[in-house]
């Protein structure tokens, strides 16, 4: 195996050592030296050829602890063993997609004005239906659409195997939970990584904004009811960017403090808010979230300092939203929001708190590519929701 690995790399990087081990979680091979090129040069054509032997490569910095002395200095570890590919159907993508349309028409129906009372599955097909519940989901969809399809495009265009976007439709709430898609297989490098995940924020952005503003022009502002049946009423939080539209568009920030009033939308705008809220959502800075592989591709290991700090900030809004908080500390209202517990369960349980690296961690973002990871990270302060649903 190490004169197989010797071979295949002996081309582009001058050999200093080569240590067998039977110990798999450190390697079947190590082999240390230094680059003649650039590692995105050269590590997706030993992944490419490795594979295609039976091995899976995984290129390090040689001196991990203490940093390297150059970029030039790596460790390559060759492990016995590929990763197959996962399988997918495309008739779930279909079916699930399918299910969600309709769960969300039926709620752009609900929240219509000419709402009507729906008695059997054919009326919400009906032409006159039909049309009350199209904006919405068409503004919703589309925007997960177009953030799900820019990351499917991005792998592809590394030829990097991935599966169509997966709807999720959840009969309540906004009538999805999202979408999302799956790598069939590991991606090779950072900028691979970085360039599928920045993919979908940024193409979702491209409709979500203009949806948003559009929405927001046939929105009127009107005094906020009063609770005269008990029931608590729903109202949606601001980020800084919707902020921005309302005083754009309505000349003052949104809740009015002096008139309590407030922007009455309707389904456009707020199958946009939505589609802005999952963005920010994605943009999280934690795990293998957009956001996370946004700040690990900038900042490598030093990450998981944005990591923990993300993940503290969440735990302290989800703290001050609780009512036994606010009742000794009444202004935490204005910060506090009991879902975070969620998410941060999600974050741990689910997600992972941290992003793993890459196969190939020696290759860094060009100067490009770090000039739009600091634009993720502004387009994430400027569309997360601190507070994004609070009841009166």
């Amino acid at each position: 195996m190490s004169n197989t690995v010797r071979r295949v790399v002996a081309d582009d990087m001058s050999i200093e050592s080569v240590q067998t081990t039977r110990d798999q979680r450190q390697g079947a091979v190590i082999v240390h030296g230094r680059l003649h090129k650039p590692s995105h040069e050269v590590f997706t054509r030993w992944l490419q050829e490795l594979n295609a032997l039976g091995y899976t490569p995984v290129l390090r910095h040689r001196d991990e602890k203490s940093g390297p002395i150059d970029g030039r200095s790596v460790m390559l570890q060759v492990f016995a063993g590929v990763a197959p590919k996962q399988r997918s159907n495309i008739w779930i993508n279909v079916v699930l997609f399918a299910i969600t349309v309709i769960s969300t028409m039926w709620v752009g129906m609900s929240l219509s004005e000419a709402a009507v009372e729906f008695n059997s599955v054919s009326d919400l097909f009906r032409p006159s239906n039909i049309i009350l519940g199209w904006p919405f989901a068409l503004t919703l969809l589309g925007i997960l659409g177009a953030h799900e399809f820019g990351h499917y495009f991005a792998a592809r265009y590394h030829k990097v195997a991935v599966t169509l976007p997966y709807f999720i439709p959840p009969p309540f709430g906004f009538g999805t939970l999202g979408a999302f898609i799956r790598l069939k297989e590991p991606v090779p490098d950072q900028r691979k990584l970085f360039d599928i995940g920045v993919a979908g924020p940024l193409a979702g952005l491209v409709l979500a904004i203009p949806l948003y503003f559009i929405g927001m022009q046939t929105s009127r502002v009107e005094p906020i009811p009063p609770n005269l049946q008990g029931q608590p009423m729903m109202i949606m939080g601001n980020s800084l960017l919707t902020q921005v539209v309302n005083l754009y568009t309505f000349g003052r920030i949104l809740p009015d403090p002096v008139t309590g009033e407030d922007a009455f939308i309707g389904a456009v705008a707020l199958g946009a808010w939505i589609g802005l809220f999952v963005t920010a959502l994605n943009l999280l800075p934690v795990g293998q979230l957009d956001g996370g592989h946004t700040v690990y591709s900038l900042f490598g290991k030093k990450a998981r300092y944005i990591n923990l700090t993300a993940m503290g900030l969440l735990a302290i809004s989800a703290v001050a939203g609780l009512e036994v908080v606010q009742q000794y500390l009444p202004f935490l209202a204005y910060i506090g929001y009991t879902g975070w517990f969620l998410w941060l369960g999600l974050i741990f349980f689910v997600i992972g708190p941290f992003h793993p690296p890459a196969l190939d961690d020696v290759t860094t973002l060009d100067t490009p590519r770090r000039l739009v990871g600091y634009l993720m990270i502004l387009i994430f302060i400027l569309t997360f929701v601190p507070v994004p649903f609070y009841f009166l």
